[in-house]
């Protein structure tokens, strides 16, 4: 790590993450929401990779020779096994977390083989990433994604009873609310990546990708989905301009 950069603390990542947007990479598997656990990885290294370390914990196991290995997993009885790993921030230690090798049914698979351990390890270090915040609402709310910063809704004033309107003539239309089209979403989406790029933060790999291609043909992509992808822009583009600015205020301090 180079001198003079600044870790974040364990509270600024909770908020930092917990701002992450994650609903535009949401797939269904028997009846569960998730996120694939490589674009849970590459968000995480897009906030905080110049910091973040993943290390994995294991059991001793003593040989009928008398030498003994370590494991970078846990056995338990009956032949299962558990896989343990922990999350370092600047080599402090922000969260740990186990998960027991399981199947599709989340069954406790007896004698793992190194495919059902490597699975496991990509599960728990997903998860281990969501207890630093990263997609917990996963867990909560329903698995419904809600800022954890916007303010509460007020209620509306009660409106106060108008006067009788005249009958409107036959040929007179009345007008229908806005509709946002994919278009102008997508303009929405070019001028807050534009905005952060001339404040000096650009997306990167799959993330600009995503944007390049919702740039490209955006109608190919319903206008709810893109705003939610202007939100996730601006929330993660804003998070790494305040850490670029602590960074440089450390350094010329």
């Amino acid at each position: 790590m180079a001198e003079g950069v600044k870790v974040p603390t364990k509270s600024e990542v909770w908020k930092m993450f917990r701002q992450v947007d994650l609903t535009p990479y949401h797939e269904e598997k028997n009846n569960l929401t998730y996120v694939n656990w490589a674009r849970v990885w590459s968000t995480a290294n897009d906030l905080i990779g110049d910091h973040l370390q993943i290390t994995w914990h294991g059991s001793t196991e003593y040989l009928p020779d008398g030498s003994k290995r370590v494991l970078d997993y846990i056995q338990c009885p009956g032949g299962t096994a558990s896989v343990c790993c922990s999350a370092l921030v600047g080599g402090e230690k922000y969260a740990e977390c186990t998960l027991a090798v399981m199947d599709y049914r989340n069954a406790a698979v007896e004698n793992p083989t190194s495919v059902d351990l490597q699975n496991s390890r990509q599960r728990c270090q997903t998860k281990l990433l969501a207890m630093l915040g990263l997609g917990l609402y996963l867990w909560e709310n329903g698995g419904e994604f809600k800022p954890t910063t916007s303010a509460p809704k007020k209620k509306a004033p009660a409106k106060k009873k108008a006067p009788a309107k005249k009958k409107a003539t036959p040929d007179k239309k009345e007008e229908s609310p806005d509709v946002v089209t994919s278009e102008e979403a997508s303009s929405e989406l070019k001028a807050a990546v534009n905005d952060l790029w001339e404040r000096g933060w650009k997306p990167e790999g799959k993330f600009a990708q995503e944007i390049k291609g919702v740039v490209s043909n955006p109608d190919a992509v319903a206008p709810e989905e893109i705003q939610k992808l202007v939100e996730t822009v601006k929330n993660t583009g804003e998070i790494a301009l305040k850490l670029h600015d602590k960074k440089e205020t450390k350094t010329n301090g």
